[in-house]
């Protein structure tokens, strides 16, 4: 019965590791807001929030790793776990790659290209959160596969929907009369903040190969 305890161990915390993941990435949002409404306050709180929860699903990885190793589910199906928990920690890191970039590159973001900017985040968010309902679905007692299913069609969805709108924004932003650096670098901006649907879609991916092999 020990095995048992080790997989409802590991499976609690593969499920906290996700929800601190998104937590991070929920923090973008109003870190954004903030940095755009001059808010210099809220944006260190929020900047601070998306490091804490960075950090503290590393340390949630090292748990899992660890627990995986002392023999939590069978072989086959550890190293299936742990890539996926190495996956949806590379996508928190992108969560803090958009604080990290605000608050050392100080990007300028025109009036006219704010609520797009906006939206663009809040879909990138969106779709790591339909990764981290099918993560919650596959970590189940005995899985959901029909939910995951669900959840990962959506993440491909959204990041779909990603790519056009960053194409359209990309597109104004380059037609505009700002100076050519400061359109690059609001380009590079976006490109970070979208690399958290890229990341959600990789993370996606895994989780269905996962899926075609076990139901933990």
């Amino acid at each position: 019965m020990l095995i048992f305890k080790k997989e409802k161990n590991v499976r609690k915390l593969v499920q906290s590791h996700a929800a601190t993941a998104q937590d991070c990435l929920n923090a973008t949002v109003p870190l954004l807001a903030a940095y755009l409404s001059g808010d210099a306050e809220a944006l260190r709180q929020k900047v601070q929030l998306a490091h804490d929860e960075e950090n503290r699903a590393d340390q949630l990885k090292w748990e899992i790793g660890e627990a995986l190793a002392e023999g939590a589910f069978l072989p086959a199906i550890r190293s299936d776990i742990y890539r996926l928990v190495e996956s949806v920690d590379k996508l928190a890191g992108r969560g803090e790659d958009v604080a990290i970039f605000l608050t050392n590159q100080f990007p300028s973001v025109p009036a006219d290209f704010q609520a797009d900017l906006g939206e663009i985040l809040s879909l990138n968010v969106a779709c790591a959160d339909q990764l981290h309902e099918a993560l919650d679905s596959y970590f189940k007692p005995k899985g959901q596969l029909t939910d995951l299913h669900s959840h990962t069609n959506s993440v491909g969805k959204l990041e779909s929907e990603v790519d056009t709108r960053q194409a359209a924004l990309t597109q104004r932003i380059f037609s505009s009369d700002m100076e050519l650096a400061a359109k690059m670098h609001l380009g590079q901006f976006i490109e970070v903040i979208c690399g958290i649907s890229d990341a959600a879609e990789d993370v996606a991916d895994e989780l269905a190969f996962a899926a075609m092999k076990s139901v933990v």
